[in-house]
């Protein structure tokens, strides 16, 4: 893109001179552009930022499917937040655009979906479960979604229910989750999977069970192909959305994770260890006692609300507070760390570590998130 150097004065170029050359790019040249400003960590300013949407917003109908996964994912490594009426197109487009995602790519969106918090409303859910037909009780997507559904024009709404879920923001991602099923997560890599369920942890879209009874295996094939904070933020996300998994799957998952403890920082032991005891599994005594040992040798390294939720956590599992490694060693120290100011300072936190039952019934420490993770094509 030559338009794009520098001017003779060796300065970048300003808003007016870009956009004098947007006209004159082609939609997969727009992409291309904010993929490449997200790609190499390029902060644009907020007047280009406009005036590049608006030009990709005038050009959306001819965006393909690659365009389309690749310019949200740029807007959300960016933190650009793009206008209601860019948002409403661009979801028809993607729903018109569905059957022609490849695995990452609808990895890609649901993710970047999920970091500009463009979550689904109620009215947009009913909506489109009304149009699908599904006998589920709550919002979740099943596996037969809008591939065996006629394909709208690009850019004009769908017709019936969908046309009026298209009046509401994020309507566009229970399709989006009856697509990622539709032929099965054999072809899905383990970054594709992980990028799946964090956004749907992330934006709190809970799949239905046919959606997880063809995840799970799938995720369990990768077990040793995820890092780990792909295996906390799966944990993290399952944990979230409430998923009832199998003791097994989730005692496979946790055996991987010990095995590779050396490896996992403070914070995202405590992720496990929240997200295990939210879902109401006590793993293996052989893991807990590796994970009192890993609690041991970082535990300068968490902060007071991490601690608070190990302590939590512990507890769930079975441990009195005279036996939980957190009371234990914050007594063990000599020396007041910014940790114990932090529980301290914090009447709930401090309730965790010490068990107090006087807290409010049903009032959980861990409220901890997974780590921003995506990648473009």
């Amino acid at each position: 893109m030559s338009e794009f150097k520098l001017t003779e004065c060796g300065s970048p170029p300003s808003a007016a001179d870009v956009q004098e050359v947007l006209p004159h790019l082609t939609p997969k040249q727009l992409a291309d552009a904010v993929w490449c400003f997200a790609q190499h960590e390029v902060k644009p300013t907020a007047e280009l930022m406009d005036a590049v949407a608006q030009e990709i917003h005038s050009k959306l109908a001819q965006f393909r499917a690659q365009d389309l996964s690749n310019t949200l994912w740029a807007f959300a490594m960016l933190k650009y937040q793009p206008t209601e009426l860019w948002w409403q197109d661009f979801e028809r487009q993607v729903y018109g655009a569905l059957t022609d995602l490849t695995d990452r790519q609808l990895a890609n969106l649901l993710w970047a979906f999920a970091v500009l918090e463009r979550r689904p409303t109620p009215a947009g859910a009913s909506a489109l479960g009304a149009e699908a037909g599904s006998e589920e009780d709550d919002s979740s997507a099943g596996c037969s979604g809008p591939s065996s559904s006629p394909r709208p024009s690009p850019l004009s709404p769908s017709r019936g229910a969908a046309a009026d879920a298209a009046c509401h923001p994020g309507w566009v991602l229970e399709p989006l989750l009856s697509q990622s099923c539709a032929a099965g997560f054999s072809g899905y890599s383990a970054g594709s999977l992980h990028l799946l369920v964090w956004s749907l942890g992330k934006l709190h879209l809970a799949p239905s069970r046919a959606w997880l009874a063809g995840f799970l295996p799938a995720a369990e094939a990768h077990f040793f192909k995820f890092s780990p904070t792909e295996l906390a933020n799966i944990i993290w996300a399952l944990a979230k959305l409430g998923a009832e998994l199998p003791g097994a799957w989730l005692d496979k998952l946790l055996l991987v994770a010990q095995w590779r403890f050396p490896s996992f920082p403070a914070r995202l032991l405590s992720i496990v260890a929240w997200s295990t005891a939210t879902l109401h599994h006590r793993p293996q005594q052989e893991w807990l006692m590796c994970f009192e040992e890993q609690v041991r040798s970082k535990f300068l390294d968490f902060s007071g609300h991490e601690l608070a939720c190990v302590a939590w956590s512990l507890r769930r599992f079975g441990y009195s507070t005279r036996n939980n490694a957190v009371f234990y060693m914050l007594q063990k120290q000599q020396r007041f760390l910014a940790a114990d100011f932090e529980i301290l300072s914090n009447p709930k936190l401090l309730r965790q570590v010490l068990g107090w039952r006087t807290a409010p019934r049903g009032e959980d420490a861990g409220n901890s998130s997974g780590s921003d993770s995506g990648c473009a094509l």
